[in-house]
């Protein structure tokens, strides 16, 4: 598999896709690789129709190469077969490693953008004349009261989606958001040009919900979803410690403008 060391990565470019493995027909296709271009499926067993082939080119390879004594090919077949158990499974672990590196570093990334969120939100409010009565508020939110989203990359364009809070009242994801329009605003300059800065990126709403965080506590009683709340257990709802005193989440006309 050309690597340089037994602890070293495996080179994705010899790993074949699962379709082309799929597709395969060693009566039409002949062998599934060369010597030099030596592409055993390490996500399937050795039986498969393509790693018998792997396992003959390699067993023809290496009686050729003259370097060892051994030519019983049918005992070279079935020492490598057991080394591709072997490699297979270091390849599935080493994929999964990476695909846990990839989870982490997605979740990082979700959370810089909530983070991102909140400090756009919290510049309006301390920005804008209207909004300043605010921002005592969402400093309480924090981060932890924005939304979060996911990506996906479609035609090589990043879309973000937005995933709901379950315990955020309808009437403060409206006000919220009314912080992100004042926000744009104030990013565009009398010449219609961005002023400076990272680019905001828009999200798209869903009815998806996220569930990974707690709701954020001591919050007055209407910033709650009211069907939330009373889906709540006594000892929960003393642990959140509601402030039963409503918060105006309206706003002017000017900020509505």
């Amino acid at each position: 598999m050309k690597r340089e060391h037994r602890k070293a990565s495996f080179d994705a470019s010899l790993i074949p896709l699962a379709e082309e493995v799929q597709r395969y027909d060693p009566r039409r296709d002949g062998h599934c690789c060369t010597a030099e271009r030596f592409r055993p499926d390490l996500t399937s067993p050795p039986a498969t129709a393509w790693n018998k082939s792997a396992i003959a080119v390699f067993a023809r390879s290496f009686i050729d190469s003259d370097e060892y004594e051994c030519d019983d090919i049918s005992a070279i077949k079935k020492v490598f077969a057991t080394h591709l158990r072997h490699l297979s499974r270091k390849y599935k672990t080493s994929i999964s490693g990476e695909a846990d590196k990839k989870k982490a570093k997605k979740k990082a990334n979700r959370e810089e953008r909530k983070r991102g969120l909140f400090n756009r939100r919290l510049t309006a409010a301390l920005s804008y004349d209207a909004l300043k009565p605010h921002v005592t508020m969402i400093r309480q939110l924090g981060v932890d009261g924005m939304s979060s989203d996911e990506s996906s990359v479609e035609n090589d364009i990043t879309h973000y989606e937005i995933l709901q809070k379950r315990w955020r009242h309808p009437d403060l994801t409206a006000w919220l958001r009314a912080f992100d329009a004042i926000y744009r605003k104030m990013r565009v300059s009398e010449t219609n040009r961005n002023s400076r800065g990272a680019a905001v990126h828009w999200r798209q709403v869903t009815t998806r919900f996220d569930n990974s965080r707690a709701a954020v506590p001591c919050l007055p009683k209407n910033a709650y979803s009211q069907e939330w709340l009373d889906a709540l257990q006594e000892m929960d709802r003393e642990d959140l410690a509601v402030h039963e005193q409503c918060y105006d989440f309206t706003h002017t006309a000017q900020v509505m403008q």
